[in-house]
């Protein structure tokens, strides 16, 4: 984990020293260990530096040889050994032991496809000086952050968006189809951000920009899903074992001590499972729990921590209605955007308790998304189901599926499976994955705010991601949907959080060959009738409690509900309707007042009225 910023002019004209460090002073917290700059003419570099218990953490900007090529990078390349070796036997010389410097001279040898090779995590800028352009590239699954905007004759980029904010010339303005696609989806869509006119890098691309101000985005990876197939269940297992056993090697590789988030369910248990098997002694592994029972995990982890053998710690999240403004407005300016996810505040807090102890995490994140671990998937492919048998006018085979989602679900959802049979997988998948339903945020915004999106719909947009998507089912096509836009916005929680005191998080099951792996599944090994994440759970017989497996998992979810019922609740009132927050004129308010009274009295929407105070936090922060 570091931190990178710079600038790049058109025509030639020269970068002063006092632009380009405006712009990295903001992510000082990413780089607390030094800090470098370079001046090139019309570009400017800067680096912030973290240094790590490892030998290849090593200051940069890192040159070539003869000088044509100078890098600077946030991140890690976890096969480098590999790669330095190919390298130097043909002739390549390195300046030093650093993981990165592989990039370097791997861009002199392949040029634009100089990261084909390359298993890592990264957001780098690249500047060739023969060739006078810079290259801004992000890894393949967006682990690592970069964003850049143009503002007159400048590019300008950073690893976060408040080193390009801080730069006077870019306007603070809310992006208005962002704010839907937040409120619709609860993420916003690959390659954007909130802020208008600041764009994301989207994972897997390269952005090629020259001097006289022309530039290009590349893709050079995506995932590809295959169509199902017959599939041996012990040999999938074992492969895909194989597979998680090397990420969580090389990712843990020269770290000591490591320290591993454990929540206590299959996916943190067993990267814990795992490393333990390397090396227990160096392992510390953390986990966060609530007063609230019904969502506090920690027995589980400690159950896991001591099987793996390893030492545990473990800190208890309670806000102080006193203190929670001030602390969710200091969570935000580091996640530079609003987020709906219940995590913020708690891996904030987390994380806070995780540097006491280490400077390297590993996490569990990823397995839900690559293998349909959440109910949305299990609720829309017995809905396909349902229909495809109505379809074919095959009764016992629908009355079979609604048995079954009467079983998983109860009553409740079987009127509403009745009233879509007709519509298409991708708008009943649409319904599953929205926050408020298109009838809803129709309700909530202002006429004001309707006019400013100018026709432009979400819904519209993920139907057509849905439709474009390159899988033949349900399943694939909305986690295809979920790791190119959900994933980023959930890494981006998990990056800031952990950077805000110079932690560096690596998370296995996001190697690209793991992703590949699970793109390579049919259907029915990812998700076996109602049984989720089917294959890891039989990679994971033999290795962890079988309870570990198959207990219910609510995941790292703070208890929101009695949080805003209780004693955050007259807080969260005053915020949401102050004359600050009305004044913006963004939403009906009779509408706004509906939401917020319901959930007071119901509990319902409680993850409608917990992304409507934090983009009021958020808009406090950063536009106000």
């Amino acid at each position: 984990m570091s931190g990178i910023a710079g600038i790049l002019k058109t025509a030639g004209k020269p970068v002063a020293r006092e632009e380009l460090s405006r712009l990295h002073a903001p992510i000082a917290h990413r780089g607390p260990d030094g800090e470098a700059e370079v001046i090139k003419g019309s570009v400017g570099l800067a680096h912030r530096f973290l240094k790590i218990p490892s030998a290849v953490s090593v200051p940069q900007p890192l040159v070539s040889e003869d000088g044509g090529v100078t890098l600077v990078c946030d991140g890690r390349v976890y096969n480098h050994s590999q790669l330095r070796s190919q390298l130097e036997a043909k002739g390549h010389r390195f300046s030093g032991p650093g993981d990165i410097e592989v990039l370097v001279h791997l861009y002199e040898e392949e040029g634009e496809r100089f990261l084909d090779q390359v298993n890592g995590m990264f957001g780098f800028a690249l500047w060739d000086q023969r060739q006078q352009r810079l290259l801004l590239g992000r890894d393949r699954i967006g682990m690592k952050p970069l964003y850049y905007t143009r503002t007159g004759d400048r590019l300008l980029f950073g690893s976060e968006i408040k080193a390009v904010l801080a730069d006077p010339t870019v306007e603070r303005k809310v992006n208005f189809r962002a704010m839907s696609d937040f409120f619709g989806l609860s993420y916003i869509f690959d390659g954007e951000t909130i802020f208008d006119g600041v764009m994301a890098l989207p994972p897997g691309c390269l952005l090629i920009a020259s001097d006289d101000g022309r530039q290009r985005l590349e893709r050079y990876w995506d995932m590809e899903f295959a169509p199902d197939h017959p599939w041996d269940e012990s040999q999938l297992a074992e492969q895909g074992l194989a597979i998680l056993k090397d990420a969580v090697e090389l990712e843990a590789a020269d770290v000591k001590p490591l320290g591993i988030h454990l929540s206590g369910g299959i996916d943190s248990s067993f990267i814990t499972s795992l490393a333990a098997e390397m090396d227990r002694e160096r392992l510390i592994t953390l986990s966060a729990g609530f007063r609230e029972q019904d969502y506090d995990e920690r027995n589980y982890a400690l159950m896991a921590a001591k099987k793996a053998g390893v030492v545990h710690e473990m800190v208890e999240i309670y806000p102080d209605p006193e203190t929670f403004t001030d602390t969710m407005k200091t969570v935000i300016w580091h996640v530079d955007e609003p987020t709906v996810s219940p995590g913020i505040h708690s891996f904030y807090i987390l994380n806070e308790f995780t540097a006491r102890f280490v400077k390297v995490i590993l996490g569990g994140q990823g397995s839900n998304e690559l293998l349909a671990g959440y109910n949305r998937y299990i609720m829309s492919q017995l809905a396909d189901h349902f229909a495809e048998a109505l379809r074919r006018l095959r009764l016992a085979a629908a009355i079979t599926e609604l048995r079954e989602m009467k079983d998983f679900y109860g009553l409740k959802p079987l009127k509403r499976l009745f009233l879509e049979v007709g519509k298409s997988s991708g708008q009943r998948a649409l319904r599953v994955a929205s926050t408020f339903a298109p009838h809803e945020k129709d309700k909530l915004f202002s006429e004001t705010l309707k006019r400013e999106l100018g026709g432009y719909t979400t819904e519209e947009h993920y139907l057509n991601g849905f439709a474009g998507a390159p899988a033949a089912t349900t399943i694939d096509r909305m986690m295809y949907l979920d790791m190119k836009n959900m994933m980023p916005n959930m890494l981006r929680i998990l990056d800031r959080t952990s950077s805000a005191f110079g932690i560096e998080a690596r998370t296995p099951f996001l190697d690209h060959r793991f992703v590949e792996f699970a793109c390579s599944l049919s259907d029915d090994a990812v998700l076996k009738g109602t049984e989720s994440k089917y294959i890891l759970k039989k990679m994971g017989e033999g290795i962890l409690k079988h309870k570990t497996i198959y207990r219910d998992k609510s995941g790292f979810a703070a208890p929101v509900t009695p949080w805003l019922q209780g004693h955050l609740q007259r807080e969260a009132r005053e915020i949401l309707l102050s004359g600050r927050a009305l004044s913006r004129g963004y939403f009906d308010v009779p509408a706004l007042k509906s939401f917020i009274e319901r959930h007071e009295q119901t509990g319902k929407g409680v993850w409608q009225v917990w992304m409507l105070l934090i983009f009021e936090l958020w808009h406090r922060s950063f536009i106000d």
